[in-house]
């Protein structure tokens, strides 16, 4: 008898505990506030903006070509574009018409040029690069060391729509830039945008580092130099990986072929006179090593010479980087971004392995907004044993050659990191 005392009660508290439920399910639901419609901005959007400005004709016929006013005038969304006046125009269609378009040419004549001659394809990708999609007013932009990048309308990867080419604009006191073309009027607004107007057209790049590097003849060394670092790496270990790969922001600083011969003979005369050879022998040894030409850096014989370890050293030294992310990672650095004041430092790859390493010395020299010369300095000198920073500045020959992941300058000179 007790045991069925004991199964009724149990079985009476399971039917209170179901009604319990059922009474709190039976509860009115809470009710939340409804979502505002939003309210967008009404008039002329950011491409209207530019129909309307006469000052920016040739922009607009350039925006026309690109097919993309529509998206541009939408005004549930926002947008800031970067783009050059009529006379910042005629200075880009010179340029990429070999001056066939002069530059005192009737407007017409610049207007005649886009139409007929820029495809629509890349009139899309001009526009694309140079607009990003949100407001943003120039006093918002970092002035802050290494640029800050900002994601341009242009797709990385098809896969992940949110990798986008960046921009970098960057805030100077006396002149600002966006890439390495400078700022000439900041915060013209339009109902769903901001434009800032630069010198001339801020151009996207169409090929990755190991494009521009494997292409150039004059780098053959610096190229076979990446395959001899790469000995024994894999994945993005390798520099070779790095350089083609698009999703990253890189500076390169590639020592010509000059730069490497001197390198080489100077290394090889060196290792022969440490062996007892006389001057003379070791002069004909050295010019024996220079004669093989970047094969030398695939040749068993001079593995020696040039240990794999001490040749990526060396390139790593001419990669620059910042630890603003906490670890060491490559920066996207342009000619304009360099300090004009004497023993400025900028960090490298090295300073992954070696945090305390002084970096590169750099520095640039300005004529107005334009960059006029660029020298960068390394720790070590050639012969060894020289004072930290003593000797001879490496001149870049060119600078701001831009990638879709960096910026190239080369120069004249190898850096030696220790």
């Amino acid at each position: 008898m007790s045991i069925i005392n004991i199964k009724s009660r149990a079985s009476y508290l399971m039917v209170l505990a179901v009604l319990f439920v059922l009474a709190s399910c039976n509860k009115e639901l809470e009710q939340f506030p409804e979502i505002a419609t939003p309210v967008y901005p009404t008039g002329p959007g950011i491409a209207g903006a530019i129909a309307a400005s006469p000052n920016d004709s040739l922009y607009n016929r350039l925006l026309i070509k690109s097919g993309l006013s529509a998206t541009l005038n939408n005004n549930a969304n926002s947008y800031t574009m970067f783009i050059p006046d009529n006379n910042g125009m005629k200075l880009f269609i010179n340029a990429i018409s070999g001056g066939l378009v002069p530059l005192n040419a009737p407007d017409a004549v610049f207007s005649g040029f886009i139409t007929a001659n820029i495809p629509a394809a890349t009139a899309a990708g001009i526009v694309s690069y140079n607009t990003v999609g949100l407001k943003l007013p120039f006093s918002s932009v970092p002035t802050t060391f290494p640029n800050y990048p900002l994601p341009t309308l242009i797709v990385l990867d098809p896969v992940q729509p949110f990798v986008r080419m960046p921009i970098f604009p960057a805030r100077g006191t006396a002149f600002s830039y966006v890439n390495n073309i400078p700022v000439t009027c900041v915060d013209q607004a339009s109902s769903n945008g901001i434009i800032h107007h630069v010198a001339t057209i801020v151009a996207p790049p169409t090929t990755v580092l190991a494009g521009l590097i494997y292409a150039d003849p004059n780098l053959s060394y610096f190229t076979a130099g990446v395959a001899r670092a790469d000995s024994g790496q894999t994945g993005l270990n390798k520099f070779d990986s790095l350089l083609k790969y698009g999703v990253t922001n890189m500076t390169v600083l590639a020592p010509n072929n000059a730069a490497f011969q001197t390198l080489i003979y100077g290394t090889a005369y060196g290792y022969a006179l440490s062996l007892g050879a006389p001057p003379a022998v070791a002069n004909a040894q050295a010019t024996g090593a220079v004669a093989l030409g970047p094969a030398i850096f695939s040749n068993p014989a001079f593995f020696g010479l040039l240990p794999a370890a001490s040749v990526r050293g060396i390139l790593a030294y001419h990669l620059l980087a910042s630890n603003a992310t906490g670890s060491y990672v490559p920066i996207r650095v342009f000619s304009n971004n360099f300090s004009s004041t004497p023993a400025s430092f900028v960090k490298t790859l090295v300073n992954g392995s070696v945090g305390v390493h002084p970096g590169i010395m750099a520095q640039a020299t300005f004529t107005g907004p334009s960059v006029t010369s660029l020298k960068f300095t390394g720790l070590g000198t050639f012969p060894p044993g020289g004072a930290p920073f003593s000797g001879a500045a490496a001149n870049a020959v060119s600078w701001d050659k831009h990638a879709v992941n960096g910026v190239l300058h080369i120069i004249d000179k190898v850096l030696l990191p220790q």
